[in-house]
C-alpha cells in the first residue's frame, strides 16, 4: 500500500530538509505497523532522486534507492529464514559505497529492521559509525528496542502514530470509491492504520488469516489442539504472520482483563518469534495457559 495518509508535519519537515540538502545520514522511522512508514521512506527516496514526493510509479526503478526487507531477501536467496542476515549487509555496503548516479544521496531503506540478526546489526553498526558522505540510511521498525542500542543511539527516531478514523474513511471513499456506509465501519476496524484498511479491503490471504485467528481465539479448550494442528499444517505457515492476525482480532474485541492479559502475552510471543526458532504448536497451545 503506497498511499500516504496523515503525518503532514513529518512530511513538511523532511521536504524542507531535502530542499535545503540538510538531511542527516540516517533515521529510524518507528511506530505501529501499517501506518505509512515505508510509504513515507519510499516517497522521500523518490523526492531525492526525481524531485517529486510521490509514490514510486509501478514498474519504475529508482537508480539510487535500495530496499531491503524479508520478502526481497527470501526471493534473492531462495531462503525460508524469517530474519535478515549478514548477506544483506554485504549488499548494502556495495550499494552505499558507490557514487549516486542521479541523486545527491543513495538511499538505503531497511523495512522491518527488527528482523536483522545480531550479526547483521553489528555489521550495520560499522556503517552508521562511518557512513559514506552521499548515503542516507532509513531503518523502519515497530519495535525500536529490538535494535541494538549502539545503532539506535546514532540515528534520530521519527515516530509515526496512528491516523484519524475520519482521514481513513475519506481516503476509502475518495481513492477506492467505497460508499460511506461501507467505508465508515472499515475505517473503524482499521485501528488508525491505513495499511490495515487496505489489506482488509484487498488482501484475501490476510482476510483468511484473520478468520483463522478468530476461530483460534473462540475455540473451546477441548478442540483447540486439533484446530492448531490444522492452522500450522500448511508448508507456508508463518508464526509471526498468524500472531499478527491474533493481535488484530484481540484489538477488535471488547476490552476485558482476561483479553488484555492475552493480548500482552501474544505481543511478547510475537517479539520472541522474530528472534528465536520457536515451536508454533507448543507456543499456540501455551498462549491460553495463563488465561
Amino acid at each position: 500500500m503506497s498511499t500516504l495518509i496523515g503525518h503532514e508535519t513529518i512530511v513538511q519537515d523532511f521536504l524542507e530538509l531535502a530542499e535545503s540538502r540538510a538531511l542527516g545520514h540516517g533515521y529510524i522511522l518507528c511506530g505501529p505497523t501499517m501506518v505509512g512508514k515505508r510509504a513515507f521512506a519510499e516517497r522521500l527516496a523518490n523526492r531525492i532522486e526525481t524531485g517529486t514526493f510521490e509514490a514510486i510509479a509501478e514498474n519504475a526503478i529508482l537508480q539510487d534507492m535500495m530496499l531491503i526487507d524479508l520478502a526481497s531477501m527470501k526471493q534473492r536467496d531462495d531462503s525460508t529464514k524469517d530474519s535478515i542476515g549478514i548477506e544483506a549487509i554485504r549488499e548494502i555496503k556495495n550499494f552505499l559505497w558507490q557514487k549516486p548516479s542521479r541523486s545527491p544521496r543513495r538511499t538505503l531503506i531497511i523495512d522491518e529492521a527488527e528482523l536483522l540478526t545480531t550479526e547483521a546489526q553489528n555489521a550495520l553498526l560499522k556503517i552508521t559509525e562511518e557512513p559514506p558522505a552521499s548515503s542516507l540510511l532509513i531503518l523502519i521498525a515497530s519495535d525500536v528496542e529490538s535494535i541494538l542500542p549502539t545503532i539506535a543511539s546514532r540515528l534520530p527516531k521519527i515516530y509515526f502514530g496512528t491516523v484519524s478514523e475520519k482521514a481513513i474513511e475519506a481516503w476509502l471513499v475518495g481513492e477506492h470509491n467505497l460508499a460511506k456506509t461501507k467505508a465508515a465501519p472499515l475505517a473503524k476496524k482499521s485501528l488508525g492504520k491505513p495499511g490495515l484498511a487496505y489489506r482488509l479491503l484487498t488482501d484475501k490471504t490476510f482476510q483468511k488469516n484473520l478468520e483463522l485467528a478468530e476461530k483460534y481465539l473462540k475455540s473451546p479448550v477441548a478442540g483447540r489442539k486439533d484446530l492448531i494442528k490444522k492452522i500450522i499444517d500448511p508448508d507456508d505457515f508463518n508464526l509471526r504472520i498468524f500472531l499478527e492476525s491474533v493481535i488484530i482480532n484481540l484489538a477488535w474485541e471488547k476490552p476485558s482483563k482476561t483479553r488484555s492479559a492475552l493480548w500482552h502475552r501474544t505481543l511478547e510471543l510475537y517479539g520472541n518469534a522474530m528472534n528465536f526458532g520457536l515451536n508454533p504448536r507448543l507456543q499456540l497451545e501455551a498462549l491460553f495457559a495463563a488465561a
